[in-house]
């Protein structure tokens, strides 16, 4: 067997190890736990009620839910994941219905439930108090291990070019052309880029740190390529991801078609989903018409008779099979309006499980775009890379890679992604150094630590600044803020650096006015000690915060960030704020100002944070939590 397909092997006990710790870890989040306990640890919503209830295309029903307690909490429910929902009467619990979960927004979710539930009537008497639980979903890894063993076996060559090529992390040159686009609304890194890998044989690469205009370069990228290729396949690990290169897409006119296990997406992109696709088409009406036909032939054939002789026996069964046969004339008009919709695409959007969706069944592409390759699995990858003869990856391999929570899986190999082996290994992989998110001072560190000062900035710093500090290191080393550990979830925080945080906060209060702040920690515990803080702390109600976790906001950017680091101990230890890319993450998200609190004495004794300290010294503001201690 050669070292490429001992690979592909590993990953198939990956992904078995990962399943079985998911497993564990959704088992050890629910068992022997009160329904308080539950809700704080974000995997359920009670109490809700059910706000209505609708037929999707497809005849799956999708019911509404929306909480009346614990508004705003952090949860874990999000699109995509599998999911209970049970009625709560007399201290019992009585789970009647299981689904997928295809929309959240703040205090509102919809779930689509499984097919076993066939009309409304079923629903009948699920009323009361109501509950909404995640559970474990072993679908996404029955497809990554259906999708590498397809890989294994397949002898399709332009796959095995593909798979060569990864295996090997080596490709085919980019062929030598006299054609050049140009765009004026690309720089020079990304006008190289775009022609790049439009010419590359099987796999090209554009990487480049936040704000570098990944995503334009992929717009550009695409629409190009729509004049080349009958359709385009665009897919992304999330579904925000995907459905920010959707809008794009949508915004310069290409026809494009949003798929997948989700009926209702973003709200910038729900006319683009095949549901809401096939019901603002013309030939709609008249399918619905027909659907309309059938229930009442059902309707008529189930009516109570007073008398029931040969003739209404007769005349129900005539009834009851002229519903069935209208019923599939709809299934088979339905069925051939959504094949239409789809190949008059010229781009596909999709998760990458969700290409598994039978819509897209047989379909085969020229080119597979993966956008946020960075947070995606290879396994993943590789079950939409079956439908493409060539792939190109976009992201930054200096930010997070995809969370694994098995060890054994992460030796084997499933945390290491496609981007990470490769960008560095082939010829059409392309830097773009241009970066227009943030003030140069704020981008220095991650350039100089990650990027080998390969960057430089597209903006004016002079109008990228709200004050002369814009990058900021605030120690608390000596002021006895020591880390607080929850015994139960194992999370940190630390309430010092929460008092100096608003302490600076107040300082700077008018300079803040209309403008995007995010607080980012790496520990929960911090999120959630935060979010109350700023909850029940009036003096922050006018301004526009957002507090996360460093993983929760990545891929997002405010005008000034907050990251509070929680470590301090005697001890020096610092968990797993010693992955670079973590930092990193965190540094990049702020366009005008950041500002560090942590205890230095604790973080230093690793070198990145010697580092960091170091060179905010020499080219920031390094600041003592002293300053801000009241007397």
């Amino acid at each position: 067997m050669s070292k490429g397909f001992h690979r592909l092997q590993d990953l198939l006990s990956a992904i078995n190890e990962e399943r079985k710790a998911e497993e564990v870890y959704f088992s050890n989040l629910s068992a022997n736990k009160t329904i308080a306990e539950r809700v704080d640890s974000g995997i359920l919503w009670f109490p809700v009620v059910n706000v209505s209830t609708v037929y999707t295309v497809g005849e799956q029903i999708e019911m509404s839910f929306e909480r009346t307690k614990n508004l705003d909490s952090p949860h874990k429910l999000k699109a995509g994941v599998g999911c209970r929902i049970f009625k709560y009467d007399s201290a019992k619990e009585f789970s009647a219905l299981k689904g997928v979960v295809s929309y959240v927004k703040k205090n509102k979710l919809a779930v689509i439930l499984n097919e076993q539930v066939v009309s409304k009537s079923d629903l009948i008497g699920f009323k009361g108090q109501l509950g909404i639980e995640l559970i474990y979903d072993d679908r996404p890894y029955k497809v990554m291990e259906q999708a590498i063993n397809e890989v294994i076996k397949s002898g399709e060559p332009k796959l095995v070019a593909l798979r060569d090529t990864i295996e090997n992390q080596k490709a085919s040159p980019v062929p030598p052309s006299d054609h050049r686009i140009d765009l004026h609304e690309l720089n020079e890194s990304q006008v190289v880029a775009l022609n790049g890998v439009m010419q590359c044989p099987e796999l090209g690469i554009i990487h480049g740190p936040p704000g570098t205009g990944k995503t334009t370069t992929l717009v550009q990228v695409i629409r190009h390529l729509t004049k080349e290729e009958k359709r385009i396949l665009v897919c992304a690990p999330s579904n925000n991801a995907v459905d920010l290169l959707a809008m794009e897409l949508d915004k310069i006119g290409i026809n494009t078609l949003r798929v997948g296990n989700v009926s209702r997406i973003g709200d910038g992109t729900t006319h683009l989903a095949l549901a809401e696709k096939a019901r603002n088409h013309s030939e709609w009406q008249h399918i619905k018409k027909v659907k309309i036909e059938a229930n009442e032939a059902r309707r008529l054939a189930g009516k109570h008779k007073r008398s029931f002789g040969p003739k209404e026996r007769s005349d129900r069964n005539a009834m009851y099979r002229e519903s069935k046969e209208l019923r599939k004339w709809a299934k088979d008009l339905e069925s051939r309006l959504l094949e239409k919709i789809i190949a008059e695409s010229q781009v596909i959007c999709s998760t990458l499980i969700g290409v598994s969706h039978r819509s897209l069944e047989g379909l085969k592409f020229r080119t597979l775009i993966i956008d946020e390759a960075s947070q995606a699995l290879e396994p993943e990858c590789w079950n939409a890379i079956l439908k493409a003869e060539r792939v190109i990856l976009a992201g930054d391999h200096m930010q997070l890679a995809p969370t694994v929570k098995s060890s054994e899986a992460i030796k084997l190999g499933l945390s290491d992604t496609l981007l990470a082996r490769m960008t560095d290994k082939i010829p059409s992989s392309y830097l773009l150094n241009v970066q227009y998110r943030m003030n140069e001072k704020i981008l220095s560190f991650s350039n100089h630590r990650f990027y080998d000062n390969k960057l430089s900035s597209g903006i004016t710093n002079s109008d990228w600044s709200i004050d002369d500090e814009p990058l900021t290191l605030i120690d608390s080393s000596g002021c006895g803020f020591d880390e607080v550990q929850n015994l139960r979830t194992l999370s940190r925080y630390n309430e010092g650096e929460g008092f100096i945080l608003r302490e600076h906060f107040l300082q700077h209060k008018e300079v803040y006015e209309g403008l995007t702040i995010g607080i980012i920690s790496p520990y929960s515990e911090q999120v959630k000690y935060l979010r109350n803080v700023i909850e029940d702390d009036e003096f922050f109600h006018p301004f526009d915060i957002t507090v996360n976790s460093i993983d929760g906001f990545q891929g997002q950017e405010s005008d000034v960030i907050y990251i509070s680091l929680v470590r301090s101990n005697s001890a020096g230890e610092i968990g797993f704020l010693a992955d670079e890319r973590r930092l990193n993450v965190a540094m990049t998200r702020a366009k005008k100002k950041l500002v560090i609190i942590g205890d230095m004495s604790t973080l230093s004794q690793n070198k990145l944070f010697h580092t960091l300290a170091d060179h905010v010294e020499a080219t920031g503001s390094y600041k003592s939590a002293w300053e801000y201690m009241q007397v």
